[in-house]
């Protein structure tokens, strides 16, 4: 059972996300608000396994938050739901530790079951129009972000030279990865311990200067991670 906690800031709007996941077998439905000072008392005292936030609650834009919601619910899966397309946003919020990320206007029912299923399972959900605007302006993100860390001194490799770090278990593990496995389905693919894959993919991160699974899977190209690996 998956159990889900619920924030937006409009009521019809939430109450119809309510209405839709109490319908669904295999799902229950734990709690609702539209405040993050309660969805934050909220996650700490139940403990969902998924969390369906909007960006704006009643206290305003609340992405720079997530990790404070983390932090009460360190097993919580945050799945946001937005109408605002701002790449920028829906990255940083990624990078804040959501999980998953889907735009309002694109939503149906199916979309949202499958997408809270994905997140449950510690996969990646971005859906099609989440992903265009990433990609479009992800290579202008990363240019300024390298661009302003190689001015403070710090660039000191080049991405053939970050790959080249990678263990050759590390590079199988971010190749899964890349393909957006979860650390479990990872770990039975490779016949390694979900605690490994995790220990790997922070390594993987760290060698690589991405900060999650999808920035990863986004660069791979870039990075020479051959996603199609034979064997794999």
């Amino acid at each position: 059972m998956i159990r889900v906690l619920i924030a937006d800031e409009h009521e019809l709007v939430r109450l119809g996300f309510c209405t839709l996941v109490e319908s669904r077998p295999g799902i229950e439905l734990i709690g609702h608000t539209d405040s993050f000072e309660d969805l934050k008392s909220q996650a700490q005292k139940l403990q969902p396994d998924v969390i369906l936030l909007d960006f704006n609650l009643i206290e305003g834009n609340i992405v720079n938050r997530i990790p404070d919601l983390l932090a009460v619910c360190p097993n919580g899966k945050i799945l946001v739901f937005t109408a605002i397309e701002d790449s920028e946003l829906h990255l940083l919020a990624l990078r804040l530790g959501a999980l998953g990320i889907f735009a309002k206007k694109k939503l149906s029912a199916e979309t949202l079951i499958k997408a809270i299923t994905c997140v449950y399972g510690g996969e990646v959900w971005v859906n099609r129009s989440t992903t265009a605007l990433l990609l479009q302006n992800f290579n202008e993100i990363t240019v300024s972000e390298y661009s302003d860390t190689k001015a403070a001194g710090t660039l000191t490799a080049t991405k053939s030279d970050k790959l080249n770090a990678l263990t050759k278990r590390e590079a199988d593990v971010a190749c899964l990865a890349a393909q957006g496995m979860s650390a479990k389905n990872i770990a039975k693919k490779l016949f390694i311990s979900e605690k490994t894959v995790r220990n790997q993919l922070t390594a993987i991160y760290n060698k690589l200067g991405v900060a999650s699974q999808l920035e990863l899977a986004l660069q791979a190209s870039s990075l020479g991670i051959a996603i199609d690996q034979p064997g794999l």
